[in-house]
């Protein structure tokens, strides 16, 4: 296994080198201290298995660095871990590319839960982070939804179900235009860029009814 530790604070680096030894077998352990050697770092062309980031690496504006790296290197699983556990900071950061977020006063069985986790391509949090972010991300969708119009979450609704826009556009008794363009404000209203997106979305909402092989 590879792995990168980015922390300016020399004495966690080395908690985090010594945790990784102890529980990954013949582990190759980069640090850095900044942004700027960890960009660097990485263009060499080394290949990490996982990334652990410090929220406050110098260089790092923010989540700005971490929003350059994951987009930079999207198949990179990045665990962000800081001293700041603020939810809405943490909702952030797993929505700019950080697959997992570690509190700096974890254990190490939470260290070694979280990076065996992301190394089986799963997102990790803190089990008390957990509830506060589901309630954050059911806000946000209920939010999205309650912006689309009726007309809107009916075309939504056939989309979810398969049909084409021609198809819509027959049911619905109107233009293939007038389908696009409700489909256009449809993407922009859920913060999609495509139909499959927008599938996906809609999919997410639904609930498999315990009684319909009853019917």
């Amino acid at each position: 296994m590879q792995f990168i530790t980015a922390d300016d604070h020399p004495l966690f680096r080395r908690g985090i080198q010594d945790t990784l030894s102890q529980h990954f077998e013949n582990a190759s352990i980069s640090q850095v201290g900044s942004v700027t050697e960890l960009l660097a770092l990485l263009k060499t062309g080394i290949k990490p298995d996982l990334l652990c980031l410090d929220l406050h690496l110098p260089g790092a504006n923010g989540l700005i660095g971490l929003a350059v790296i994951s987009e930079t290197y999207p198949k990179l699983p990045i665990l962000m871990v800081s001293g700041h556990d603020d939810k809405n900071v943490v909702h952030k950061a797993l929505t700019l590319g950080a697959t997992g977020f570690l509190p700096k006063s974890s254990t190490k069985e939470a260290m070694v839960s979280a990076i065996k986790a992301l190394l089986q391509g799963d997102r990790w949090v803190a089990t008390d982070m957990q509830e506060q972010l589901l309630c954050e991300s059911d806000k946000e969708t209920k939010a999205r939804i309650a912006s689309l119009t009726s007309k809107q979450l009916t075309v939504l609704t056939m989309v979810g179900e398969g049909l084409y826009n021609k198809e819509i556009a027959s049911k619905l008794e109107v233009a293939d235009a007038t389908v696009r363009a409700h489909l256009t404000e449809i993407f922009k209203k859920l913060n999609v860029n495509n139909r499959t997106q927008a599938v996906i979305f809609f999919n997410r909402l639904q609930v498999e009814d315990p009684y319909a092989d009853d019917i």
